[in-house]
């Protein structure tokens, strides 16, 4: 059956129509009005038609979670980033915090579904370099490699495993005779809020949208 939205295009075509172009169309589908009348019938229909779609629309997606109560397990750490697990799942709670969609729990027992990240690996890239001019700025580029898990604990079912997320930030240098290995590194480690951060938000972007 018709919805009235969709009705309503086929209203006002019989208001514009005239009888004398489609002389088969009964007196009861064909709207007996004045011609002068039947423009202005017609741009009065046009808002409720208008208003009426709109109504039916709704921002965002129409997925909804299967789960309420999230565990967010430490964040364990195969990359080798010393000292970065305790950041990283600051970050990652704080971003489901902002988010709101579910309710965090302190233990998987009381949770329906449990989150379980991993830090792979940590990469760097060279974005920026001249060899001719050791003075000039260098950028580089950090990535940190993620696998995440979000498994039902209820049906013990895993809604997804391993699933790779990354996240990548810049870091500038300049070198200079007096820099060394562990200035590089201790500028890495300062990065390391940052690149927990972006990491956060894209793991609860995965989490949260529908996958």
């Amino acid at each position: 059956m018709a919805t009235p939205v969709l009705l309503f295009p086929a209203i006002i075509h019989r208001i514009l129509q005239s009888p004398e172009k489609n002389p088969c169309s009964s007196a009861s589908s064909v709207v007996n009005l004045p011609p002068l009348m039947r423009p202005f019938l017609a741009a009065l229909l046009l808002p409720v038609l208008f208003f009426t779609g709109c109504s039916h629309y709704q921002l965002g997606t129409e997925g909804k979670l299967t789960f309420t109560r999230l565990y967010i397990a430490p964040v364990e750490n195969t990359a080798a980033l010393p000292q970065a697990a305790a950041v990283f799942s600051t970050q990652l709670r704080d971003a489901f915090l902002r988010d709101s969609r579910v309710v965090l729990v302190n233990s998987s027992d009381q949770a329906d579904a449990t989150l379980t990240v991993s830090l792979a690996q940590l990469t760097r890239g060279v974005a920026t370099a001249r060899p001719d001019d050791t003075g000039l700025t260098r950028k580089f580029e950090i990535t940190v490699h993620a696998l995440c898990t979000l498994r039902d604990n209820r049906t013990h079912a895993a809604l997804f495993e391993k699933r790779p997320v990354n996240a990548t930030r810049q870091l500038f240098t300049t070198p200079s005779p007096y820099v060394n290995e562990s200035d590089q590194l201790q500028a890495e480690y300062n990065l390391m809020p940052q690149l927990a951060t972006a990491l956060a938000d894209r793991i609860a972007h995965t989490v949260l949208d529908v996958w």
